[in-house]
């Protein structure tokens, strides 16, 4: 199973010197615990993750995380705003593409317009999963709350 939401706590204990580092956090209202290497340091409380995890009988436990925004980055109003931008920029600039695919296959089709509809759809590839992420911290930084895949 996967989660994604905000480290509301976090406890960390060294389980040998240098080679594990047991850590148990709490996303919502779920604890989590998982035992990783020695550089699982760099979290902290009230950083954005992404969890894929499996229960086993009352525990969670945690089979990879994945940082997508710390604590620091997208707080203040600014940086909403910005966020917002570029996903409203994203959406026009992924319809110029769609356009140029439609126009450039179905109307008037040429060799040009292929190799230029096949550029245009790898660059929508592109666009639909960075802004897939950026979605992802958009829509924790705007709405606030936690949310489950």
């Amino acid at each position: 199973m996967k989660k994604i939401g905000r480290i509301s706590a976090l406890n960390r204990r060294v389980v040998r010197q240098n080679l594990a580092t047991s850590m148990s956090l709490l996303i919502g209202k779920e604890r989590f615990s998982g035992v990783f290497s020695p550089e699982i340091e760099k979290y902290e409380v009230g950083d954005l993750v992404k969890i894929k995890y499996k229960r086993v009988g009352f525990l969670n436990k945690i089979e990879s995380i994945r940082l997508i925004a710390t604590n620091r980055e997208n707080s203040d109003l600014y940086e909403r705003l910005k966020n917002l931008f570029y996903m409203i920029m994203f959406f026009y600039f992924s319809l110029f593409l769609l356009m140029v695919i439609y126009y450039g296959v179905l109307k008037n089709f040429s060799i040009i317009g292929a190799i230029l509809a096949l550029c245009a759809v790898w660059l929508l590839n592109t666009v639909v999963r960075v802004v897939y992420y950026q979605f992802l911290i958009f829509r924790y930084f705007i709405f606030g709350y936690n949310f489950e895949i």
